[in-house]
């Protein structure tokens, strides 16, 4: 797990072959004011969506983990919390879907919170479950969001 800014991001190139791809996607798609929607950027290597949303109350987010993708999550605009936990410490809550490369677990008392504002991100690994998209000091926001998968190679 990374949460970071964007004037970082290279910093994190040398983890994955693609994630300079992924922030030169979103240093696009942020200057250019990208509309709602998914967005190839290299077959099933990488893709995007954008996302606009109401943050969400902390019980109706979910754990969520990928086997096959690392999720890059960047803020644009709002504010949400995101929480992580280690793969280890997370109780399935479903059957991974193979087809949507997702697996959601049970709420645990245990992991990791952190704030995500604009120009912010997190990068979660597959062993990394986490829980985006809810409310700050339960306080609702409109959030856009890009959320970049890069296929683990």
């Amino acid at each position: 797990m990374v949460f970071d800014t964007f004037e970082n991001c290279k910093l994190y190139y040398p983890l994955h072959k693609n994630f300079e791809k992924a922030f030169d996607f979103i240093k696009k798609a942020v200057s250019e004011n990208y509309a709602v929607g998914k967005y190839e950027i290299d077959s099933d290597k990488v893709y995007a969506s954008v996302q606009e949303y109401e943050t969400k109350d902390y019980n109706d987010a979910k754990f969520e983990g990928h086997r096959n993708y690392i999720d890059i999550q960047y803020i644009i605009s709002g504010i949400e919390c995101m929480e992580m936990i280690d793969i280890s410490k997370a109780e399935p809550n479903t059957e991974y879907n193979e087809t949507k490369d997702v697996m959601f677990y049970k709420n645990c008392d245990i992991s990791k919170k952190c704030v995500v504002e604009a120009d912010e991100y997190g990068i979660f690994f597959p062993q990394d479950i986490h829980k985006p998209g809810f409310s700050f000091e339960n306080q609702k926001s409109k959030v856009k969001k890009i959320v970049v998968k890069v296929k683990c190679e």
